[in-house]
């Protein structure tokens, strides 16, 4: 099951769209459209649009992941965020 880790308020479409591309060239996170159509993942991290809520999630995948892994990579974050 997914952690959620950071909520990303975003305007529109265009902007998640941006938000999420920009996190894949990031993390080299790959897109998975059996899940959703602005859905990418690595093997530790996925990011989604959700458009119901107006926000871009960061969710954590891998459950092996240390807490101490989270807190570093939650402030290595883009700050633009």
């Amino acid at each position: 099951m997914a952690t959620e880790l950071k909520r990303i308020p975003v305007q529109d479409q265009e902007q998640a769209v941006r938000i999420i591309n920009h996190l894949s060239q990031q993390y080299d996170m790959q897109s998975d459209t059996r899940r959703h159509q602005l859905h990418v993942s690595n093997d530790r991290y996925a990011a989604f649009y959700d458009a119901e809520e107006q926000v871009v999630k960061l969710e954590l995948i891998d459950p092996s992941v240390a807490k101490e892994e989270i807190e570093e990579f939650l402030m290595t974050f883009p700050p633009f965020f």
